[in-house]
């Protein structure tokens, strides 16, 4: 009796640790102020507003240069994002990524119940969930990621039960989650056809024997007519061919200079440690396999290191390697830490529901808090302390040129309704989208920052009239005494030049 008590304490334990992996970063965002807010919410406010006011944008309404192309790849959510901004404000903005962070932890409890075939543990449940979410914690905000993450999912779930029963009706769905990911966020849609594609890959036992053989081929050809299905359903998105090769037209310039963060590789942000969350999530699915016998499918695998990979290269990518992280660990542990759940419909639907709650109580948390001053709310405490700015870059005229030295700024100057020379969507301001001839200071405000040219050279190249710097940033315009300052307010500092100033 004491070796199965003893047991059951071991596997609460590892429930409860784990289900403080799941929700601790999420909350602990919201502790720290983020929540689910970041500076895209600008943008993607200003966007959503652009197309329920005036339809699908062809021509870039936020450009100081008249008519730029540009491809709204997110444009579903953007409508989204407003709907909610219409009925209740910032506030509602920010619980609104409740809904997809709840539907993506609904479906991936059921992708890890369904990989272990009925025989996942609490326990175990939670241990496979905890990876993901982990990697994916900071895509727990008002960014599109949750649905690509979601539609991910669902691909795997579709190929999972295609593998498991063979039946190819089910392959009709993945069409349908191809134009779902093309309107919700262009640049990642290519990532379902790959996870599909994946799961048409041979197991390595199948390559030995000849009628092993056969049936992968069998298996396989209606996975590669769905791949062509899911290319053809790309195109239907408002931009056709454009948004279905939005990621290939815009290659190379969010990551020019590694000015963004999230773009940079793994090992640029954590040194040598990178090695041990990458060693981790490739060894201990393996290691859990080969204890238990289980065989993950080769498309589960594949993904995984894939992930890897993107992950290593840019950040942002690590999200995908902890999704299938936790698909290769749940069939390791199936059978393992316990008895089996016993309704595993209801496990995955209460899952979802506390993912949704903490989603929303972090939203809630960074709207409702008293910020700087007394008052309530992040995004209307920093529209208000900026209002100087504003109305100093309103008095300088419609066409006045603002140098940032945070790019990010820009975002919230479109919300504001005034046009920039580029925001924190580089790509969409380079000639692989806008068009031949376009124009972007997003490539010399990067080599402004980083030293490789001056704010002088620069001005007198691109014709900047004002200059948005941070606080702590300021000091250096002040001491030059070839800027007048105009108006700070929100940890920024605006200036000018003087008349006749160089």
């Amino acid at each position: 009796m004491i070796a199965p008590k003893h047991g059951g304490r071991t596997h609460g334990a590892i429930f409860a640790l784990c289900a403080l992996l799941i929700a601790g970063p999420t909350l602990a965002r919201a502790l720290t102020g983020a929540g689910t807010l970041d500076s895209d919410v600008w943008f993607l406010l200003a966007t959503g507003r652009e197309i329920a006011r005036n339809g699908i944008p062809r021509t870039n309404p936020f450009s100081i240069w008249p008519g730029q192309g540009i491809v709204v790849q997110q444009w579903l959510h953007d409508v989204w994002l407003w709907a909610w901004y219409t009925r209740g404000g910032y506030t509602a903005v920010a619980v609104s990524a409740c809904v997809p962070a709840g539907l993506l932890f609904w479906q991936l409890s059921r992708l890890m119940l369904d990989a272990a075939g009925g025989k996942l543990s609490r326990a175990g449940l939670a241990f496979s969930l905890a990876i993901p979410s982990v990697c994916i914690c900071m895509y727990i905000s008002v960014r599109p990621t949750l649905w690509t993450a979601l539609l991910c999912t669902l691909t795997a779930r579709i190929m999972l039960s295609y593998l498991r029963d063979g039946r190819r009706l089910v392959l009709l769905w993945l069409p349908a989650v191809a134009v779902a990911g093309v309107n919700l966020q262009a640049a990642h849609w290519p990532l379902l056809a790959a996870c599909a594609a994946a799961f048409a890959l041979p197991n390595p036992h199948e390559l030995a024997d000849p009628a092993a053989r056969r049936a992968w081929s069998a298996r396989a050809l209606p996975i590669c007519a769905a791949l062509a299905a899911m290319c053809a359903a790309s195109l239907l998105n408002p931009y056709g061919a454009d948004g279905s090769l939005y990621v290939l037209k815009s290659l190379g310039e969010a990551a020019y200079g590694g000015a963004i963060v999230e773009m940079q590789p793994l090992w640029v942000q954590l040194g040598p440690l990178f090695a041990v969350p990458v060693a981790t999530m490739a060894l201990g699915p393996i290691a859990l396999c080969r204890r238990s016998g289980a065989r993950v499918p080769a498309g589960a695998a594949a993904m995984l290191l894939a992930g890897i990979a993107a992950g290593v290269l840019h950040s942002r990518c690590m999200w995908i390697a902890g999704l299938f992280c936790g698909l290769c660990c749940a069939f390791g542990l199936a059978g393992a830490l316990g008895e089996p759940v016993a309704h595993p419909g209801r496990a995955a639907a209460a899952a979802g529901a506390a993912m949704a709650l903490i989603a929303a109580v972090s939203g809630l948390a960074v709207s409702l808090a008293p910020q700087s001053g007394g008052e309530a709310g992040m995004l209307s405490v920093t529209e208000s302390e900026m209002s100087p700015i504003f109305s100093a870059i309103y008095d300088a005229g419609s066409d006045a040129l603002v140098f940032s030295s945070d790019v990010s700024v820009y975002n919230q100057l479109e919300w504001e309704g005034f046009k920039v020379p580029c925001d924190m969507r580089p790509e969409i301001w380079g000639e692989g989208i806008a068009g031949a001839g376009a124009e972007s200071a997003y490539r010399e405000i990067v080599d402004v920052l980083q030293g490789s040219t001056s704010l002088e050279e620069s001005t007198e190249d691109w014709g900047w009239e004002l200059f948005l710097v941070r606080d702590d940033e300021a000091d250096a315009l002040r001491s030059g005494g070839h800027f007048d300052e105009l108006a700070h307010g929100g940890g920024y500092t605006l200036f000018e030049l003087p008349e006749g100033g160089e």
